[in-house]
């Protein structure tokens, strides 16, 4: 009866469980693998801040510098759990980079793509259904969706503009004239003269949740005349409270997180600190 037993069970088991792994089904091969095809997406999705290529390769990258190292430096793992909190009913915010994620990044991509060539943006022949990277054709597309609506024509698809592109039509609009960039300086000393202003406060709050850790810890070391690897974060309501534009440490901290400061970021925070 034991020889039955046995004899039974190996026909059920795949042989691979004799080896020490019990596989159910061929695991889906995903296209999403490499930390460099990673940043690019999270990046193209508006969720790590892009360096500059000075010489890319626009027939097979899209204008990023290329970083294929480990997934685990400070900006990327922070820029992971911004991808997962947007994902959160699917995904664990941990800032791995882990099989449920990848797969979700791809279907974004794959999303994203669908809805360029659905409005007519890219084809098929461009962007091919089994390339779910942000690449040039990609890039490209995002840029004449941008430029078709009057924004920042950066190839960056943030959730706002692929939201826009879920609409069943589209609607050219002329390009917007930039807005005023947010003066730092400025508000700092209004901030001086209602330090309790709620939204001077939310402003700053949300400021300081949408920057980079690098940019902030840089901010901080700047602020304190220090070189700190991981410096505990300087407050940017704090460091509004207490600027002293006769202290050059002060300066060059609020001079450099001006020039981190994007157009849709210096909007937002407008929009908040205007509120009444």
């Amino acid at each position: 009866m034991l020889d039955l037993f046995i004899s039974t069970y190996l026909i059920f088991v795949n042989q691979d469980t004799l080896n020490g792994s019990l596989i159910a089904k061929e695991p889906k091969r995903m296209s999403v693998s490499s930390p460099e095809v990673i940043r690019h997406i999270l990046i193209g999705l508006g969720y790590l801040a892009p360096e500059i290529d000075p010489k890319p390769d626009l027939t097979k990258f899209a204008p990023w510098k290329r970083n294929n190292n480990s997934l685990t430096d400070d900006p990327t793992e922070e820029a992971i759990k911004k991808f997962q909190k947007q994902y959160s009913q699917k995904l664990t915010v941990n800032g791995n980079a882990d099989a449920e994620t990848r797969t979700v990044m791809e279907d974004t991509v794959k999303g994203l793509q669908n809805r360029l060539k659905f409005h007519g943006f890219a084809t098929n022949a461009e962007i091919p259904l089994d390339k779910p990277f942000y690449g040039p054709a990609t890039y490209t597309a995002v840029k004449k969706f941008q430029k078709s609506q009057g924004l920042t024509q950066n190839g960056i698809a943030t959730i706002e503009q692929r939201q826009i592109l879920q609409q069943p039509s589209l609607t050219d609009k002329p390009p917007t004239p930039p807005q005023s960039q947010v003066k730092l300086i400025d508000l700092c000393f209004q901030f001086k003269k209602n330090p309790q202003n709620p939204s001077y406060i939310a402003a700053l709050n949300n400021l300081q949740l949408n920057l980079p850790k690098d940019v902030l810890n840089k901010v901080t070391n700047k602020w304190r005349g220090t070189n700190d690897q991981n410096p505990e974060i300087v407050k940017l309501t704090n460091l509004f409270t207490y600027y002293d534009d006769n202290n050059a440490n002060h300066r060059d901290a609020l001079n450099h997180l001006q020039s981190q400061i994007t157009p849709a970021i210096s909007q937002a925070f407008l929009n908040l600190w205007n509120k009444k």
